[in-house]
């Protein structure tokens, strides 16, 4: 039988795309088991072609090679629309699998911001129409084009806000000065990245609150990530303290602070500096480090260590306010500290203190979690609780185990009581406590007047140094 007896077949195109498309087919079929078995990204996007888009491909080629249809055919030019739209997704698919998908972690496919892919996803599709309109169904582009382009200036204007927090955003995430999980400031806006879109920015703020930054606003302010090159954050404090205080021991001061309170970072160092000569005081600033998300914490319990530390160190903060004081009629200005000797004959536990010396009694403040001296550290005197809770421990860090507690009129440092010796365990402040160091005179003339007292610190001592003991020797044996 001849072609033209065939029905209008043309046999020889029609064998091709008969033997070739199945043996297209089982290569992909083959190729699609060999990516699978190795995990490649490209097996996904092999196998929508396969099923998808061959079909659509080999319904082409039979309408127009084997069955000889024209391009005007409306059959025809449906058949290629639905090919050209599987053939711009396919592509689609192809380049987010083996640039993306399979790209190396760091490398700069990774950084490519979402949001670009999307638009630039949107731009190809946008190509792919245009070239169906004008090449499948033959149609002049021009008229298309000053229709959308008169269409876009009214949308434009109509859309001018939204379109700006788009552009914004696709300059910021090209730029990348913040990531998500980055803690940034933004004007009086702080917070953690928590999302980044086409029109704004979310940040989770102190406290919990979510603040939403449109991009227009990120693009115009200036941006302050404290993420990086380090996630931590530098902060400055400024306290005052009087002119009768040498600036070198405020400064001293100021630094141990620092270096004792947890969430201050060790390096870089803190800093303290003589900043200026104020109308009430010399003013002071504080330079430290820690890390964003503690600041708030960090900085609240350093400030509230200083003002202990000044206490106990006897520096004074002079007051912000201006007086007319009448020396003569009212005394001298501000409130007179209870004495030492009175804060221990309120206790209830001591003899009477007549012939203690006021300098061998100092009254010391701390703060709570506050250290008043470790395992080792040099003691002189012993140490009298008047309010709070101390804990005693042994060991450091993570290691140390609590060994007492002294309440308040119990007698604790007892390694000083008969001059300079090191300590032989640590003390903690549970809460703030007001403490009264007596020297090694002084306690040795209360225990010559109250035998009581002194075989009651006796047998206390005793039994914190076997609980020491034992715990020493079970953490060596660990």
């Amino acid at each position: 039988m001849m072609p033209s007896e065939l029905g209008g077949l043309a046999l020889g195109p029609a064998l091709a795309v008969g033997l070739g498309l199945p043996l297209v087919l089982l290569a992909m079929t083959e190729a699609i088991q060999v990516a699978g078995r190795r995990g490649h990204p490209i097996a996904g996007p092999l196998r929508w072609t396969r099923n998808w888009f061959m079909p659509v491909l080999a319904l082409v080629l039979f309408l127009r090679v084997a069955v000889g249809l024209p391009g005007t055919n409306l059959s025809v030019r449906l058949a290629e629309t639905v090919l050209w739209i599987f053939l711009a997704a396919g592509a689609l698919n192809f380049i987010n699998s083996l640039v993306f998908e399979a790209a190396a972690l760091g490398s700069w496919a990774t950084r490519v911001p979402r949001l670009l892919r999307d638009l630039i996803r949107i731009l190809l599709v946008g190509l792919a129409a245009a070239v169906v309109y004008s090449t499948v169904w033959g149609k002049d582009l021009s008229g298309a084009l000053a229709a959308l382009g008169v269409s876009s200036i009214v949308v434009g204007l109509a859309l001018q806000e939204p379109l700006g927090n788009l552009f914004s955003g696709v300059m910021l995430l090209m730029e990348r000065p913040f990531e998500v999980g980055d803690h940034i400031e933004i004007g009086d806006v702080s917070g953690e990245v928590k999302e980044i879109n086409w029109r704004s920015v979310h940040l989770k703020a102190f406290g919990g609150l979510t603040q939403v930054v449109p991009n227009s606003v990120l693009n115009k302010e200036v941006i302050t990530n404290y993420s990086r090159p380090r996630r931590m954050r530098m902060e400055m404090v400024e306290v005052s303290f009087s002119y009768d205080d040498a600036p070198n021991d405020v400064r001293e001061t100021l630094l141990a602070v620092a270096a004792e309170t947890p969430g201050v970072l060790a390096a870089p160092a803190p800093i303290a500096a003589t900043l200026n000569f104020g109308d009430f005081g010399i003013v002071y600033r504080l330079i430290y480090r820690t890390l964003e998300e503690d600041r708030w914490p960090v900085r609240g319990e350093l400030m509230t260590r200083i003002w202990y530390a000044a206490r106990r160190r006897g520096l004074n903060m002079p007051y912000p306010v201006s007086v007319n004081l009448d020396y003569e009629q009212k005394g001298v200005f501000g409130r007179t500290p209870p004495r030492a000797r009175d804060l221990l004959a309120g206790l209830g536990r001591f003899p009477d203190l007549s012939g203690v010396t006021e300098e061998a009694l100092e009254t010391l403040d701390f703060a709570r979690k506050e250290v008043l001296f470790r395992e080792g550290d040099p003691l002189t005197g012993v140490m009298v609780l008047v309010r709070g809770e101390i804990s005693l421990q042994t060991g450091e860090g993570e290691g140390a185990v609590e060994i007492a507690r002294a309440s308040p009129g119990e007698i604790f440092g007892e390694s000083g009581m008969y001059g300079r010796q090191a300590s032989s365990l640590s003390a903690v402040a549970l809460v703030d406590c007001l403490v009264v160091r007596m020297a090694p005179d002084a306690i040795s003339q209360v225990f010559e007047k109250s035998p009581v007292l002194a075989r009651e610190v006796g047998q206390l001592v005793e039994a914190r140094r076997s609980s020491a003991q034992a715990a020493r020797e079970s953490r060596r044996k660990t």
